[in-house]
C-alpha cells in the first residue's frame, strides 16, 4: 500500500514542484502556463481521451449507470453548492454560479488524468473522458447562463426569453471544443470497430502521452506567486469538493452497484481538487475571485493528502 500511494502522488508532487521551481527561478514567466494549458487541454489531452477512448472495448463504454454515477456526483454537489451559496452566504446568483462551479468542477485534466493513469491503467480514461461531458455538456452551460443571468438584474424576464437560445449556443460551443469531440470520435470508432492505421496512431500516441506531466508542470508554475487566504467560503469550498463530492460518488456508485475499477475511478475523480477552469471563469466574470483562487490553491495542496486517503481507502 505505501507503494502504491508513492508511486500514484509521488509523480505529482515532483513535477508541481518543478513547474513552481521553474517560476520561482526565472527560467519560465508564470504567463507561459496559459500556452501549457492550451496545449494540453486543445491537443494533449484530448488525443490522450481519443486514444484512450479507441482501445476500449464498447461494452465498457456502453456503461449508463457509470455515466449516472458521475451526473449525481458531479452536479449533485453543484446544486447543493449553489443551495449554501445563495441561502446561507446570501451571494447573488452570479456569484453563486461561480461557488458551485469552483467546488464541483474537478481538474481531471491536471490531477485526476495522471493519478487514475498510475492506480488503474489506460481504462482509467474512461471516468476522464465522460467526466469531461458532464462538466462541457451540463455544468458549463448552466454556469454561463446563471451568469448572464446576473448580469441582467433589472429584467427579469430577459433570462426566460433567452434561456433556450443560450442553453443551444452554449451546447454548441461544447461540442465544438476539442476535448469533446476529439474523445467523442474515439469512442465513435471505438464503436464501429475502427482502428486507426499505425501510421497515424503512432504521432496521436505521442501527442496524448505529453498530458499527464506537462499539465502537473503548468499546474505548478500557476501556483507560483499565489497568496491565498484562509476563511470560512475558502474552508466551505475545500470541504465540499476534496471531501463531500467523493462521498457523494461513493454513495452514487454504491446505489448503482458499480465495479470496484469503476468505483475507484468516480471516487478519485470526486477527490480531485477544483479545476483552474474554475478561477478562470471567476477572472473572465470579475465575481468571486479572490475565494475562487484560495479555494484551488488550497484545495489542491490538501487534495495530495485528501487523494492519498482515498487511494489507500478504495485500494
Amino acid at each position: 500500500m505505501p507503494s502504491l500511494l508513492l508511486q500514484s502522488l509521488f509523480p505529482l508532487v515532483f513535477i508541481m514542484l518543478l513547474g513552481w521551481l521553474s517560476g520561482k527561478l526565472g527560467y519560465t514567466r508564470r504567463e507561459d502556463a496559459a500556452v501549457l494549458a492550451t496545449v494540453v487541454i486543445r491537443f494533449a489531452l484530448p488525443f490522450h481521451l481519443f486514444i484512450g477512448a479507441l482501445h476500449t472495448s464498447p461494452d465498457k463504454i456502453k456503461n449508463f449507470t457509470f455515466m449516472a454515477v458521475l451526473v449525481i456526483g458531479l452536479m449533485g454537489s453543484y446544486f447543493l453548492t449553489l443551495l449554501i451559496s445563495r441561502y446561507v452566504f446570501r451571494h447573488d446568483i452570479k456569484t453563486s454560479a461561480i461557488q458551485s462551479l469552483v467546488c464541483a468542477f474537478p481538474d481531471m485534466a491536471y490531477f485526476g488524468a495522471p493519478v487514475l493513469a498510475v492506480l488503474i491503467g489506460p481504462e482509467g480514461f474512461l471516468g476522464v473522458l465522460i467526466g469531461n461531458l458532464v462538466t462541457s455538456v451540463l455544468m458549463i452551460p448552466l454556469t454561463i447562463i446563471l451568469i448572464r443571468m446576473g448580469d441582467q438584474p433589472g429584467d427579469a424576464e430577459a433570462p426566460q426569453l433567452h434561456a433556450k437560445q443560450l442553453i443551444l449556443q452554449n451546447l454548441l460551443n461544447a461540442v465544438r471544443n476539442p476535448i469533446v469531440w476529439i474523445p467523442i470520435s474515439g469512442v465513435l470508432l471505438s464503436l464501429a470497430g475502427i482502428q486507426l492505421p499505425p501510421l497515424l496512431s503512432v504521432p496521436v500516441e505521442m501527442v496524448g502521452k505529453i498530458a499527464g506531466g506537462l499539465s502537473l508542470f503548468a499546474l505548478g508554475l500557476l501556483f507560483y506567486g499565489e497568496r491565498p487566504t484562509v476563511n470560512i467560503q475558502t474552508c466551505t469550498n475545500i470541504s465540499i469538493k476534496n471531501l463531500i463530492q467523493p462521498a457523494m460518488m461513493a454513495l452514487a456508485g454504491l446505489a448503482f452497484g458499480l465495479s470496484h475499477s469503476l468505483m475507484q475511478q468516480v471516487i478519485i475523480i470526486g477527490a480531485t481538487p477544483s479545476a483552474i477552469a474554475a478561477g478562470m471563469f471567476a477572472l473572465r466574470s470579475d465575481t468571486y475571485i479572490e475565494p475562487a483562487s484560495s479555494s484551488i490553491l488550497l484545495g489542491t495542496a490538501i487534495g495530495v493528502v485528501t487523494e492519498g486517503v482515498m487511494i489507500y481507502l478504495i485500494s
